[in-house]
Formats: structure tokens, C-alpha cells, sequence
């Protein structure tokens, strides 16, 4: 990786809800990345205002930081809301941002050296993989994006500098975020409208308003994940259920690689389904760790 004074780090989300642990995943996140990464190893999370984070967690962490300007997301499940602040509140000066659901099972410091030194100073994932590595035939979960061309990009998993211009792409969101059905309703056609939040619609709304180059959603290779979502698995059946563990078993090795239906998986993995984090991989991750 090329020496630079600039600082590069991962950055996650992990708010708690009444029914899942986020900071528990974040925490299986951060041991994926200082067992799998050779250079760039640090997480950093972004936390509920008042939460306490246990130190068996806060230890792995590069900085735990409040998140600022009241929390949008309070009376929210999902917890997007509060995500149009990530260039503000993320420490470093280069974020690769992710959603904390997910494993790093393979170095990727050539990404690093590729977004830092390339351009745009913004960059989505838009070309995704199953877990066979292949990528998916259908807009199953898209169809709004398909209906109103937009930029297919998934703000799971994305880069970012700080620049004058992403603070103003961001800035965009948050008005988004505000007023979001006023901007759907305007911007949307009314069949694939979606009836909630989505921060990838909204990303993506953002992104056709400022007309941004194309370059920076269309056909990018760098970075991108394997989603676990079930029709993304472009599996010959009709009639299926979003929990993909029960038409596939994961098995993590005792070197830490996971595979699936032999399938060695190689890209950060969104697993998607919170319960596929158990106690056994979070405590397989400590022991290669020599926690």
C-alpha cells in the first residue's frame, strides 16, 4: 500500500434496536477485519447518544463516537436515518463505510490503493455477488431503481474522501432524509414507490439530482460484497423465504474461512440474517485471534 499521511479506516452504524445487538455485530465485524486485513485494520462506529458499550466489545473499536445533532432514527427499526452524517462524524480522512451485518474474509488492501489514488472522491458499490460469486440476474428487491433509472448503488458498502464535494452530496441526503416522502413523491413514479426510508433509494435520488458522472455507480468493480438476500441467490424456485441459512449451510473452518455449499467466500459477506452471527463464530474469531 502506498505511504500516505492521510488516515484510511472502516467506518459502521451500530445502533441498537429492542430486538438486535448492533454493537454485537459491529463487534464481530471489527474481529473479521484485524484477522483477514494486513494494512488498514481499524473501525471505527457511530452509537446512540447515552449507550454504553460493554468493554468486552469497546476494546476492538478505533473510536466509539456519539452520533451528533440528535438522533434521527430514534422511533425508527431499521436505524438509517442518522446516516447522511458519516462524512461528518467518520475520524478519518479516507472511509470505506459499511453496513456493521457484515464479514471480511480476504485482504483487500489493493482496493484501498485503487480508491485512494483514483477517482471519483466517492464511490458505491453497484456490481454485488451471491455466494457463488456470480452476479445477480434479477431487480427483484430494485424494481424502483429499475422503473426511474437510477444509479444502482448500494450504500452498504462504499468509499468516501473528504471533499467539499461529498460534504454537499451529503448535505443533499439529509434534506432527503427530512422530507423523504415529499422527495419520493416527486422524484418516483407511484408504482415501485417505496412507502419507508431507504437509504439506498435515497443515495441513489441524491446522485441523479446532481447528475453525478457516471463513473462514480455505473459498472464499478471496486468495492463490492456478496449479499446473502435470498432471490439474489438466483436460485430456480418460486416460492422461497429471506432466511437463506435454510437452503444453505454455512461452515466457518478453523482458519476462519467460511464456505457455503463449498463455496469458499472470498468478498466482505452480508449476511444479512442476524442470527447467522452466533457465539461460536464470534468465539472462533477470538481464539485465531489469541483473545
Amino acid at each position: 500500500m502506498q505511504q500516505s499521511s492521510r488516515t484510511q479506516g472502516f467506518f459502521t452504524f451500530a445502533q441498537n434496536t429492542d430486538s438486535v445487538d448492533y454493537i454485537r455485530l459491529a463487534y464481530g465485524l471489527a474481529l473479521s477485519l484485524k484477522h483477514s486485513q494486513k494494512t488498514v485494520k481499524n473501525l471505527s462506529i457511530g452509537i446512540t447518544p447515552g449507550t454504553i458499550v460493554d468493554q468486552k466489545y469497546a476494546w476492538a473499536f478505533d473510536s466509539i463516537i456519539e452520533i451528533p445533532w440528535g438522533d434521527m432514527a430514534e422511533n425508527s427499526e431499521w436505524k438509517l436515518e442518522n446516516e447522511w452524517k458519516v462524512p461528518f462524524i467518520s475520524p478519518y480522512d479516507d472511509t470505506i463505510k459499511l453496513d456493521c451485518d457484515m464479514l471480511f474474509l480476504s485482504d483487500i488492501t489493493q482496493w484501498w490503493d485503487k480508491l485512494i489514488s483514483g477517482e471519483p472522491d466517492i464511490v458505491w458499490a453497484n456490481v454485488i455477488r451471491n455466494y457463488r460469486g456470480e452476479s445477480p440476474t434479477n431487480d427483484y428487491y430494485r424494481k424502483v431503481f429499475t422503473a426511474n433509472n437510477l444509479p444502482n448503488v448500494y450504500s452498504g458498502c462504499m468509499y468516501f474522501r473528504k471533499t467539499a464535494a461529498v460534504f454537499e452530496f451529503y448535505y443533499l441526503i439529509k434534506l432527503i432524509t427530512i422530507d423523504w416522502e415529499s422527495f419520493f413523491t416527486e422524484f418516483l413514479e407511484p408504482q415501485t414507490r417505496p412507502s419507508y426510508f431507504s437509504t439506498d433509494v435515497a443515495v441513489a435520488l441524491a446522485a441523479k439530482i446532481l447528475d453525478l458522472d457516471q463513473l462514480s455507480y455505473k459498472d464499478i468493480t471496486v468495492p463490492t460484497f456478496t449479499h446473502m438476500k435470498t432471490r439474489l441467490q438466483n436460485w430456480a424456485v418460486e416460492s422461497i423465504n429471506e432466511n437463506w441459512q435454510e437452503y444453505v449451510t454455512p461452515v466457518m473452518l478453523l482458519d476462519g474461512t467460511l464456505k457455503i455449499d463449498n463455496y469458499t467466500q472470498r468478498y466482505p459477506f452480508h449476511y444479512h440474517i442476524k442470527e447467522f452471527l452466533t457465539n461460536d463464530i464470534i468465539a472462533q474469531y477470538e481464539r485465531l485471534l489469541q483473545l
